[in-house]
């Protein structure tokens, strides 16, 4: 029995919400959601049951320990250990493609200007790459040298900022690739001329009440800003990703206030990257992210390669390694997250959450 499977009997038999008593857990959210039993958030419990069950056996040593769900205003699940903060891994991708938009709403950033006018060393080999093809994955920006890992599958040199020839012209194939996530970080760095964590933290996480949060950072500009890691590093917890799913949801807007770009929301949260467009045949090949790609969000579409045919067709999400998933579904007025630290599961996450959302589905009331 793992460690979540407790809290997972105590719902099924009480189909009452579990609260986190010793760590101040309804308290962290006491500003912006009420405490439900699922039939009050309009959740039928056995459909939940079945939901969590199936997710749980999709799941490694994390479980749903990490799992907190909210619709319409009210947290109805969370976990055992929702405040433990840890890296958030991709999903730290969704962050920093939302800076873009932040930029360009202040005419900081023209996002459809090359990216060139801002890094000079793009010039002689990526001098058409746009700020959106960097943030649909479609730039073919690649770094010199080979993974720094074991795995060769980690698309990360140890010279991320050192081009190299693309992979492909600028739009003409997608690719799933972290060095160019980094690369496009660097870029709102230098064109900012502050650290991201500094711009996002000012213009959106404390207006949130996200509290303290940490975000990675990998070298430094020439003028000594340091870089914060455009595809990884985001440190928090679960009931903090929530908030952030909150917002999203209600399409950048938090208690009266206009923190996120509306269309900017809508823009990101819907495909950007056509179900046509090739997948580029390199060592992310597997990453199909044609039809399913926004601004570094995932989306559901019916043509996408990644369709999740069972579920909202509203429905995107953050996606980061070893599972970690900040859902979102407005048709249903739903966030959910699932952070771990464990494994990815074995099926490709928009299969697993495909079902997990078909089976919520079947017990959804108004």
């Amino acid at each position: 029995m793992n460690k979540s499977t407790g809290l997972v009997l105590l719902l099924l038999l009480q189909f009452v919400p579990v609260h986190a008593q010793k760590g101040g857990g309804a308290e962290r959210i006491a500003d912006f959601a009420q405490w439900a039993g699922p039939e009050q958030a309009g959740v039928a419990p056995k459909a939940l049951k079945t939901a969590l069950e199936y997710l749980e056996s999709q799941s490694f040593e994390d479980g749903i320990s990490e799992v907190v769900m909210y619709r319409n205003g009210q947290v109805f699940f969370m976990g055992d250990s929702v405040e433990n903060s840890h890296n958030i891994y991709s999903c730290t991708k969704g962050f920093t493609s939302l800076i873009l938009g932040l930029a360009a709403e202040s005419n900081q950033i023209d996002p459809e200007a090359p990216v060139a006018e801002t890094l000079p060393e793009l010039l002689p080999d990526y001098p058409d790459a746009r700020w959106t093809h960097f943030a649909t994955m479609t730039s073919g920006y690649s770094a010199a040298g080979r993974s720094r890992w074991d795995d060769e599958n980690a698309d990360w040199s140890w010279t991320p900022y050192k081009p190299e020839a693309p992979h492909f012209p600028p739009g003409t194939h997608y690719e799933y690739w972290d060095e160019a996530q980094m690369m496009y970080g660097k870029a709102l760095t230098v064109a900012l001329g502050e650290p991201l964590y500094e711009y996002l933290d000012r213009l959106v996480m404390q207006p949130i009440g996200m509290g303290q949060w940490v975000w990675g950072t990998e070298k430094q500009t020439a003028s000594g800003i340091p870089i914060n890691n455009g595809c990884t590093g985001i440190r928090i917890d679960a009931l903090q990703l929530l908030r952030f799913g909150v917002l999203m949801l209600q399409e950048g807007e938090w208690q009266g206030r206009q923190i996120i770009p509306r269309e900017w929301v809508r823009d990101a949260t819907r495909p950007q990257v056509p179900a046509s467009l090739p997948v580029f045949s390199g060592d992310r090949k597997n990453v199909r992210g044609s039809g399913s790609y926004g601004y570094n969000w995932w989306v559901n579409s019916p043509d996408g390669l990644s369709a999740m045919p069972d579920a909202p067709l509203s429905a995107y999400y953050l996606s980061g390694l070893n599972h970690n998933i900040l859902m979102v579904v407005p048709e249903w007025d739903m966030v959910i997250v699932r952070m771990g630290d464990d494994r990815n599961p074995d099926l490709p996450k928009h299969e697993v959450w495909n079902q997990f959302l078909a089976y919520l589905g079947q017990g959804l009331k108004p």
